[in-house]
C-alpha cells in the first residue's frame, strides 16, 4: 500500500506537467511554417508559368506567320506591344536589369522547387 501512494504522487505530478506542455500549438507553429512555405511556392510557380506563357505568347506571330497566316489585327497588335517594350527598355535601361533580375530570380525558384 505504501509503494502505491508514492507512485499515486508522481502519478499526479507527471499528469499536471503533461498537460502544461499541450502539443497542439507546437504543431500548429511547425505545420503553420509548412503551410506558408507551400503557399509562397505555388504563387511563385503560377507567376513563373505566366511569365513562360506570355513568352511563349510572344514569339508566336513570327511561327504562326508562314504556315497559319494569322489575322492582321492580331499580329499587328502583337507587333505594338513588342515595339513599345523595346522602347521601354531602351528609354531607361533600367527596366532590362530589373526584367532580367525577376527573371533570374523566378527561374531559381522554379529550378529548386520540390514536388
Amino acid at each position: 500500500m505504501r509503494d502505491e501512494d508514492t507512485y499515486a504522487d508522481l502519478t499526479a505530478l507527471f499528469s499536471a506537467e503533461d498537460r502544461e506542455q499541450e502539443a497542439k500549438p507546437f504543431v500548429d507553429q511547425v505545420m503553420g511554417r509548412i503551410r506558408a512555405q507551400a503557399r509562397i511556392r505555388k504563387l511563385l510557380l503560377v507567376v513563373t508559368g505566366v511569365g513562360g506563357a506570355l513568352l511563349a505568347a510572344s514569339q508566336l506571330p513570327k511561327l504562326l506567320a508562314d504556315t497559319v497566316g494569322l489575322d492582321a489585327s492580331l499580329t499587328t497588335s502583337i507587333i505594338q506591344v513588342q515595339t513599345d517594350a523595346s522602347a521601354l527598355a531602351s528609354a531607361n535601361p533600367l527596366w532590362l536589369g530589373i526584367a532580367a533580375i525577376v527573371g533570374l530570380s523566378l527561374l531559381a525558384v522554379a529550378a529548386m522547387e520540390r514536388t
